[in-house]
């Protein structure tokens, strides 16, 4: 298996699986939220500690801005609501991500 199928198996012993790029718009539109794809980074992601340390995978890393305002979410100017905490639950669970381009793409 490559570095991206072993990322994807593991993701999926934890009971996480992909959706697509419209189902992730669809799940951060609901909270108020939306990608921002602008500055997307491609990177080799690695895990630093835990039973995967020092393995590797491809990524695409991206931010995510308040619909209204543009303010990037973690901004110290962000709101701080209900919203924003079930945002931080929602990327902290590690659910929330797709596959494009043969990486994982996650903010």
């Amino acid at each position: 298996m490559n570095q991206l199928q072993n990322e994807l198996a593991r993701r999926a012993q934890a009971g996480h699986f992909p959706v697509t790029i419209e189902s992730m718009e669809q799940q951060l539109n609901a909270l108020g939220y939306k990608l921002d794809r602008n500055m997307d980074c491609h990177s080799n992601n690695r895990w630093m500690n835990g039973p995967s340390a020092g393995e590797s995978y491809p990524a695409i890393n991206t931010r995510v801005k308040e619909m209204d305002t543009g303010v990037l979410y973690g901004n110290i100017n962000a709101r701080k609501d209900s919203k924003s905490e079930a945002l931080g639950r929602l990327l902290s669970s590690g659910e929330l991500f797709s596959v494009t381009k043969s990486a994982i793409l996650e903010i």
